[in-house]
């Protein structure tokens, strides 16, 4: 079997007195699919925000491709370049285009050209049925496109690992599938 993409051991982290994740394990093979379920408050958002160093662990370790990232000497911004995350609130920023939104990443972190980004970005867009929003801004679409938005950007680069907190959560019930389709 390969060598995992992200793995979790025994990943603690506290806020205050409550201790939201109690000595995790979690191993990810390339091109496995995991599904965290569990209730509200009960740790899954962290767990991602940890593996993309958003949150520090308070003990444990999370090896991304074999790399401890909880090291503190570790770059953060090099590893998060080669994680793409869609969060349940989609981040996108108000004062860009949606094109200038999933392509902010690929021009100024990965150092891809403008015109290629450009083109890869529209080609992610009309994917998804939003060829027609590359040049509206965020508040001018619905929470399912600003969510479609959010995925494309994610992956537009390519990464290795991506962490998806509740995709779908705000997409109508004939999107589902195309959503799903596109992140496969």
């Amino acid at each position: 079997m390969t060598a995992p993409v992200i793995e979790a051991i025994g990943v603690r982290k506290r806020f205050g007195d409550h201790d939201v994740l109690r000595g995790v394990d979690l191993v990810v093979h390339p091109h496995e699919v995991v599904v965290l379920i569990g209730a509200s408050g009960s740790g899954k958002s962290t767990l991602l925000r940890t593996m993309n160093l958003i949150e520090r662990v308070d003990d444990g370790q999370i090896l991304l491709a074999g790399t401890d990232i909880t090291d503190p000497r570790i770059d953060a911004d090099a590893t998060r370049a080669r994680i793409g995350v869609v969060f349940q609130h989609f981040n996108l920023f108000p004062h860009l285009t949606v094109l200038d939104n999933v392509t902010l990443a690929a021009r100024r972190v990965h150092r891809t050209p403008r015109a290629v980004a450009a083109q890869r970005g529209r080609d992610l867009l009309s994917a998804l049925g939003l060829g027609d929003k590359a040049d509206a801004y965020p508040d001018r679409l619905s929470g399912g496109q600003q969510q479609r938005v959010a995925i494309v950007r994610a992956i537009m680069t390519e990464p290795e690992l991506l962490l998806l907190d509740e995709i779908t959560s705000a997409l109508d019930p004939q999107l589902v599938g195309e959503v799903l389709d596109l992140v496969r």
